[in-house]
């Protein structure tokens, strides 16, 4: 009786020991890497920019017009002459679009400072062959992204 009992306690302790702590949750984004053919000697580095899907790209060039007010987030700052990176940004649910910038700016200058922040067209550089990416990011997914070649 006893080694039953005993059995039976080390079963539940097992059991209970093996569960999935609740605490952690999936998580969703976007991630893929970014090879780069070439880069600007004018740029101080470039980073993985999230907008959510009502910027106008075309109007990216035109005074007045505040791509900050459709600015979602960035990935990890990017050093000029790098040939690869991976990357992963995370985002919630929702239609986003996806974009890699070059920066005529030092990034961690450009992007701890809110005044240059809240400017940041006039410091940024869209790649020659790179469109921007839609992007859809369903509940606790992550989007994964095919080789984005980039050329500043």
């Amino acid at each position: 009786m006893r080694i039953g009992l005993t059995f039976i306690i080390v079963s539940l302790m097992t059991m209970t020991a093996c569960e999935k702590p609740a605490s952690l949750e999936a998580i969703a984004g976007v991630e893929g890497t970014v090879i780069f053919n070439s880069w600007s000697d004018s740029l101080e580095g470039g980073v993985v920019v999230v907008f959510d899907d009502s910027l106008d790209f075309t109007r990216i060039d035109e005074p007045g017009y505040k791509v900050i007010d459709h600015f979602i987030t960035y990935g990890d700052p990017i050093n000029p002459g790098t040939s690869s990176l991976d990357y992963f940004v995370q985002l919630e649910a929702g239609e986003y679009q996806l974009m890699v910038i070059g920066l005529l700016l030092d990034p961690a200058q450009l992007l701890a400072n809110e005044e240059l922040f809240q400017e940041i067209q006039n410091y940024i550089v869209i790649p020659e062959n790179s469109a921007p990416r839609g992007i859809v990011i369903r509940e606790k997914q992550i989007n994964e992204q095919t080789d984005w070649y980039v050329q500043f």
